[in-house]
C-alpha cells in the first residue's frame, strides 16, 4: 500500500514556500488519488451516526485528545483488534500507548481494516479514493483531470517557472527571495486546494450509495490487525490506564524547572473524573474492553 508519508516525500515541496497546513493539503491534491472528508460534507452524505469505540494513546498525548473533545476534528478509533496486535495489549500504533479511552461520537468513516487515513492541519481526513468509492481506483483521478488540476509534474513545472522569474540578485538575502516566491505561489496553491475539495465533495454527493456502502456500514470482516473508525464530536465515557504507565514517575509527578510541566495524571483528571479511571494489567484491560463490547479476533477472515 502507498503510504501518505511516502507521497509527501515524493512531492518534495519546498518548506520555505508553503505554510505547513498548505503544504500537507497541496501534496495530497497532487496525488490525484486522495479524498478529503469533513463532518459538514459527510453529514449530508451519510447522516449522523452515533458510535462508541476505543482510542489508544500515550500519556504525552492526553492533552491532544482533550483539545479535540466536542469538536469537528476527528480521531482514529477501533472496536475490533486481533489478539496478537499491540492494541489488544493496550499499546499504541503510532505512540507507546498505555492509556485507552472508551469514547462516543459521530461517524466520519469506517473500514474493517486500518485504511491509512491522515488528518491535515485544518482537521480534514484524507483517504484514498478506492476506499470510499467501492473499490474504484480511477474515479478520483478521472474527475481531477477533467477539472484540469495540477499533478506532481505540472506543479513542479509551475515552481520552476517561479524560480526562473525570481532572481536572487533582485533580493537582499535568501529569506527575501523565498518570501517573494511563497507569496506568488500562495494564490495558485489556494485555488488548487479549493477546487480539489469542491470536486471531491461533488463526487461524494453524486456517488452517495457507494460511499455509504464503503465507509458507513459496519462489516463482519476482520483483519490480522484492527478496524479503523473515524469519529468526531468526541466524548469520553471512561478510561483504562495500564498500571506500569500509571505508576511511572512522570505520570504522577509534575516536572520541569523554569517552566513547570503538569503531570500526565493532572492532565487526565482535567476532563475525566477519577471514578471513571480503571488501572490494571493488560489482561485486566482485555476484560474491561470486552465488557464494553470491544472485540478481540483471531484470524484474518
Amino acid at each position: 500500500m502507498i503510504k501518505l508519508k511516502n507521497l509527501l516525500n515524493e512531492a518534495m515541496l519546498n518548506d520555505k514556500w508553503y505554510p505547513a497546513h498548505t503544504k500537507d493539503a497541496l501534496s495530497w491534491t497532487l496525488t490525484q488519488d486522495y479524498v478529503p472528508i469533513y463532518p459538514k460534507t459527510m453529514e449530508k452524505v451519510i447522516g449522523k451516526i452515533p458510535i462508541e469505540s476505543f482510542h489508544v494513546t500515550s500519556p504525552y498525548h492526553i492533552k491532544t485528545l482533550k483539545d479535540v473533545l466536542g469538536k469537528k476534528k476527528s480521531i482514529s478509533t477501533f472496536t475490533k483488534a486481533n489478539k496478537s496486535s499491540p492494541l489488544a495489549k493496550g499499546k499504541g500504533i503510532q505512540t507507546g500507548g498505555g492509556v485507552i479511552f472508551h469514547v462516543s461520537g459521530e461517524l466520519l468513516a469506517r473500514k474493517y481494516m486500518d485504511f491509512d487515513t491522515m488528518p491535515d492541519r485544518t482537521g480534514r481526513r484524507w483517504v484514498r479514493g478506492f476506499h470510499i468509492f467501492d473499490g474504484d481506483h480511477m474515479i478520483v483521478k478521472t474527475a481531477i483531470k477533467k477539472a484540469k488540476l495540477h499533478d506532481y509534474d505540472s506543479w513542479k513545472d509551475l515552481e520552476w517557472e517561479m524560480e526562473k522569474k525570481h532572481s536572487m540578485i533582485d533580493y537582499k538575502d535568501y529569506d527575501a527571495y523565498n518570501a517573494a516566491i511563497k507569496k506568488e505561489l500562495g494564490v495558485p496553491a489556494a485555488k488548487q486546494i479549493k477546487k480539489y475539495i469542491d470536486t471531491t465533495n461533488k463526487l461524494l454527493k453524486k456517488h452517495k450509495d457507494d460511499v455509504i456502502k464503503s465507509i458507513a456500514k459496519p462489516s463482519k470482516k476482520t483483519t490480522a490487525w484492527w478496524n479503523e473508525i473515524l469519529i468526531y464530536n468526541v466524548k469520553v465515557k471512561d478510561v483504562f490506564v495500564l498500571k506500569k504507565v500509571w505508576d511511572d514517575y512522570y505520570f504522577q509527578q509534575d516536572s520541569g524547572y523554569d517552566k513547570p510541566v503538569e503531570s500526565h495524571k493532572k492532565e487526565l483528571l482535567k476532563f475525566v473524573p477519577e471514578n471513571k479511571i480503571t488501572i490494571g494489567t493488560p489482561a485486566q484491560f482485555r476484560k474491561w474492553y470486552n465488557k464494553r463490547d470491544g472485540e478481540l479476533t483471531l484470524d484474518d477472515q
